[in-house]
């Protein structure tokens, strides 16, 4: 659809919304519907920016948690990775040591890359000596709230422009059977040109 044709579809809705006493009922609920979904999308934008913010501030706090409750480890791979199935993103399990204490801990880790034995990476644990994810960094808090923006924003106008679709199919068909009935009351009236004999 080319902007002048978008442009007069708009014109034509912005007439139906107006005072004209010939603009059927119908023209004039399906005008409103469009408008309703041009004014939702612009409603929506700082419902998103809130929604947007929260998440932000939200993600940042759980980053501040964790940075405080989790803390790196250089460890060591004792044997080469072995790559699991498909299912799981082409990531590796590979066994691996560091040194705790006095001591040496190995445990089983899965990872993103593949590694070979001797290779050596950092692991994050807990204040229980738990293997975990990295924490979350300022960065991860801006994606979730980019995403968490965009995300109502999108539904929100789906979600009303799925009403507006709704509406006008309802008064498509709601034209049509009245379009039916006068065709069908000017072919049974005695007097059209239709039926006169000549």
């Amino acid at each position: 659809m080319d902007i002048t044709s978008l442009a007069h579809r708009w014109r034509r809705h912005l007439r139906a919304a107006g005072s004209n006493p010939l603009i059927r009922l119908s023209d004039r609920l399906e005008a409103l519907a469009v408008l309703a979904v041009f004014c939702t999308a612009l409603i929506a934008f700082p419902v998103a920016a809130h929604a947007g913010s929260w998440m932000y501030g939200t993600a940042v706090r759980t980053a501040e948690e964790q940075m405080q409750s989790r803390h790196p480890v250089e460890a060591e791979a004792v044997e080469a990775s072995a790559a699991l199935s498909a299912d799981f993103d082409n990531p590796a399990y590979v066994r691996v040591q560091w040194r705790e204490g006095a001591g040496w801990r190995t445990e089983g880790v899965i990872t993103t890359a593949a590694l070979k034995a001797g290779e050596s990476l950092t692991l994050w644990l807990d204040d229980s000596g738990k293997v975990v994810a990295e924490p979350q960094t300022t960065e991860d808090a801006e994606l979730s709230a980019a995403v968490a923006a965009v995300t109502v924003w999108t539904s929100l106008v789906a979600a009303i422009a799925l009403l507006a679709f709704v509406i006008r199919r309802a008064l498509d068909r709601s034209r049509e059977r009245a379009w039916e009935r006068e065709l069908l009351r000017l072919s049974h009236n005695d007097d059209g040109w239709a039926n006169r004999r000549t």
